[in-house]
């Protein structure tokens, strides 16, 4: 666990502490849309940006208990920002003096297109009446589709009326970046050390195993591991139900570890149980045993899914840190109206296989993985991927090793801030 130091109570409220050095300020938004997804892929880029760039980071994110949770600072609720790690993390909200907070930035970035607050942006157009305004970049979300590369650096034209004596529209341009799986495009978040991490866990696995699961034991020295980190569904989750009974049933002992979250209900309800299992339990039911473990940090979340044979992931930020892991995974995407998400979904399979598969690995892969996002019944599918796993282990690994060979997220926003006007 790393040393946080909070800032203290007494510093002013609504102005940005501001730092000795002379490099330009990057100030990133972020709204906590699901649980932690879209904070994991802000704090994880900010941190990369402070660490290996030696950049000055602010990061607002809105919700602020969402926040103190996620950082496990909890005994932040009183202060309005905190600093972890060389990030300056703050509460967004709207009593912020914007144009003091802009006084040093050279970047801004909207992650998500989480709209940035009119104030703000009147701001960097009246910084432009004065020096040359922050690069305004839009952080998109991830996604496979061939039209990405397209758009990725793409800018938009924007009018920000400046208010007062002199009210004449200065002109700023927004910037789409996109993350993506091409040389086209904005790459992925990978620090320096990740790799090398992922060997060194691997090749103590029964170790790092054992560090963060303890409740395993001996027993499930020979299991099947596979980490589960899904979204809730609706009362009955077909999918998850059918898939325990599959792996219930199957030959060989498996254990499925769950961090804790609000999944547990639907595992409950999977295993029929009558009360939602607590962190530490572990639930037997034949060849299946499934483990509830502490909510983990990213960097434990990273060894986690090292360690294991087959990760299921959800959003973006774990799907990402899956296929660093170099093992199988399967992708719970975040459902969109009219079944949009299914067609970012197709993409990455389509993109995912193209390598030399074996047809038959590729094709029960994503046949599990659609059914596994419709909520079908995944029984017959999952004895039909078992077996595919070697395959899927090998494809994997070099799918990783193709991913690293392209610029990482942070270095490629890093030469894009380099190269402004």
């Amino acid at each position: 666990m790393a040393l946080f130091m909070s800032v203290p109570e007494h510093a002013p409220a609504n102005v940005a502490p501001a730092w000795s050095c002379d490099h330009d300020t990057w100030l990133v938004f972020c709204t906590a849309i699901d649980n932690f997804g879209d904070i994991g892929v802000c704090w994880r880029l900010a941190r990369q940006l402070v660490v290996e760039h030696e950049q000055q980071v602010v990061l607002y994110i809105d919700d602020w208990h969402k926040a103190l949770v996620f950082l496990q600072r909890e005994d932040g609720c009183s202060l309005t920002h905190i600093e972890e790690q060389g990030v300056l993390l703050r509460r967004w909200h709207d009593g912020i003096d914007w144009t003091a907070s802009l006084a040093s930035a050279g970047m801004v970035i909207e992650a998500f297109g989480c709209s940035l607050p009119d104030t703000l942006i009147e701001a960097m157009a009246k910084e432009g009446g004065r020096r040359a305004p922050p690069c305004w970049v839009n952080l998109e979300y991830l996604s496979a589709e061939a039209w990405v590369e397209d758009y990725h650096g793409q800018q938009s034209i924007q009018s920000a009326p400046v208010t007062g004596t002199c009210a004449t529209p200065v002109v700023l341009k927004k910037t789409f970046f996109f993350p993506g799986f091409t040389a086209a495009t904005g790459g992925l978040i990978r620090e320096r050390h990740l790799l090398a991490s992922h060997q060194a866990w691997q090749a103590e696995q029964a170790r790092t195993r054992a560090e963060l699961v303890p409740a395993s034991g001996c027993a499930h020295d020979r299991s099947l591991w596979i980490s589960l980190f899904a979204y809730p569904r609706p009362p009955g989750n077909v999918a998850l139900r059918s898939w325990f009974a599959a792996l219930a049933e199957g030959a060989e002992p498996v254990l499925c570890v769950v961090p804790a979250g609000s999944l547990l209900v639907d595992v409950a309800d999977a295993l029929e149980l009558t009360h939602t299992p607590a962190v530490g339990e572990v639930i037997c039911r034949d060849s299946l045993s499934v483990a509830v473990i502490p909510f983990l940090s990213l960097d434990d979340y990273d060894r986690l899914l090292s360690v294991c044979d087959l990760n299921l992931v959800r959003g973006e930020d774990s799907f990402v840190r899956a296929q660093w892991a170099a093992r199988p995974l399967i992708w719970h995407i975040y459902p969109q109206q009219d079944d949009a998400h299914q067609l970012k979904l197709d993409a990455f399979l389509e993109r995912y296989g193209e390598d030399r598969w074996s047809p038959g690995s590729a094709d029960k892969l994503a046949r599990f993985t659609r059914f596994w996002n419709l909520d079908a019944d995944c029984r017959k599918l999952w004895h039909d991927l078992r077996p595919q796993l070697p395959d899927l282990t090998h494809r994997a690994r070099n799918w990783q090793q193709k991913l690293a060979a392209l610029p990482d997220l942070a270095s490629s926003l890093m030469q894009f801030y380099r190269n402004r006007p």
